[in-house]
């Protein structure tokens, strides 16, 4: 129902984002323009462009699972899932539309299938260290945590800056017991003043015990209200099992028979058996409230909104109309242009530095190989042979070699043997000169500065 709600929109919506943006050139092709919103991370952005394409051609394979991906990143699991299902039947063996399959599963709190769905995906080639991050999650909802770390490690290897997956790592690590371990890890992210890896931190705090610890974190980190609304969540988190409690820290959600009892008495009683979703509101204009869903939503603080009006869920996008889709899309350009400037200045003086050290390593290879005068005496293609070229010279002019010492440098497509250094040009040509009246063929080489020029063993 939402995927055919959107479509309904699609065209309208275009036709209003190109009237808003007519000093742009017109988009010719809207998921060129979809893949580079991703790119430069610009998920809203690209929805809206992929959007465009499905109303065009509700079956195309790249415009559903980019969809797909792009609805998963601004936190509509729901809408992610319709997406990347009708992209399965479409390719049932496309292996990284069943990893985004399973990574909108694990947002949706259904571990089990999600590994299924990672563990086909990799069978039809994605890489394991792509389906880690959200595989590690999946292990952590299960209670495994060893193998949820061994995700979290697999990716760290490969990618050493994701900050999520130190995230997700650290947490991991308390879930299990190891909070000196987790701050350990969740360090370095602190130094750099990492706001989510701050609230990871309260989080990690509550799970080992340490409430006012974890009640000081939330009081540094948020608003007092807001503190004051999540200190029965911490509270409670020790007592929760290891799948209770990575349900609770990633997804603020908490068994109907654990609910703190100052949150349950917010709100309408669950369906049961349900788990309530809580979580930490991200605007800091919003007061904590619970829906009959149990969810915690954010409305905002404004004395005259009408009594009953609908509440602002930060994490819904997709269930918008197209074109508010699109006009935040527009109204996101301006810091997206910021980012592009500020990493085309990053990306200049990354170049001037590289170039900067290339000069410097240059001047030291100069310094290190001077001009230098030798003789070439014989070459050979293959390297390693050169020291049997060596001997087989030595046998024939033993007198002209004796206390010479064998070098090598290569020249185009061999390997040039010399002897030497002479202490001038002038000094080596007398030696070939003598060499020659004695029957050895042989010529004066001079190596530039910065050439190198090995010794044969």
């Amino acid at each position: 129902m939402a995927l055919a709600f959107l479509i309904a929109f699609a065209s309208p919506a275009c036709a209003q984002y190109e009237a808003v943006i007519g000093d742009e050139p017109l988009i010719v092709d809207p998921m060129a323009s979809a893949r580079d919103a991703m790119a430069r991370g610009d998920p809203a952005e690209a929805l809206a462009r992929y959007l465009r394409v499905l109303a065009r051609d509700p079956a195309d394979l790249e415009a559903l699972s980019g969809a797909g991906g792009a609805a998963l990143a601004v936190g509509d699991a729901d809408a992610a899932i319709n997406f990347f299902v009708r992209a399965e039947k479409i390719a049932p063996r496309d292996g990284p539309i069943k990893a985004g399959l399973g990574s909108a599963l694990v947002q949706k709190r259904q571990p089990r299938a999600a590994l299924r769905l990672f563990g086909d995906a990799v069978d039809l080639g994605v890489a394991p260290f792509e389906v880690a991050l959200d595989r590690g999650l999946a292990y952590d909802l299960r209670g495994d945590n060893k193998k949820a770390q061994a995700e979290y490690l697999l990716l760290l290897r490969a990618k050493p800056s994701n900050a999520e997956a130190t995230r997700r790592l650290a947490l991991s690590l308390a879930i299990g017991g190891d909070g000196t371990g987790a701050l350990a890890i969740l360090d370095p992210l602190l130094r750099k003043r990492d706001v989510a890896a701050w609230r990871a931190r309260a989080f990690i705090l509550a799970m080992t015990g340490d409430a006012a610890g974890a009640e000081s974190a939330a009081y540094a980190l948020l608003p007092r209200y807001q503190a004051d609304a999540l200190k029965p969540f911490l509270e409670r988190i020790p007592s929760l099992k290891a799948t209770e409690k990575a349900a609770a820290v990633h997804f603020g959600a908490f068994p109907e028979d654990k609910v703190p009892q100052e949150l349950a008495a917010r709100q309408d009683p669950p369906s049961r058996g349900a788990p309530i979703p809580l979580g930490i509101p991200s605007s800091m204009a919003t007061r904590p409230e619970l829906t009959k869903e149990g969810q915690l939503v954010l409305r905002a603080d404004n004395p005259s909104a009408k009594a009953g009006s609908a509440p602002l869920r930060a994490d819904r996008i997709i269930g918008e109309r197209a074109a508010d889709v699109e006009r935040r899309a527009v109204e996101e350009r301006g810091l997206a242009q910021d980012r592009r400037a500020a990493q085309r200045r990053a990306a200049a003086e990354k170049a001037a530095a590289e170039n900067k050290a290339k000069a410097r390593d240059e001047a030291n290879e100069r310094r290190s190989n001077p001009e230098r005068y030798w003789v070439q005496i014989a070459s050979g293609a293959y390297k390693p042979d050169l020291d049997k070229e060596w001997d087989k010279q030595k046998s024939r002019f033993g007198k002209q070699l004796a206390g010479r010492t064998p070098w090598t440098t290569p020249y185009k497509g061999t390997n040039r043997l010399l002897i030497g250094p002479f202490a001038s040009k002038g000094k080596a040509q007398d030696y070939v000169n003598d060499a020659r009246a004695a029957g050895f063929s042989c010529f004066p080489v001079t190596t530039s500065a910065g050439q190198k020029v090995e010794q044969i063993n």
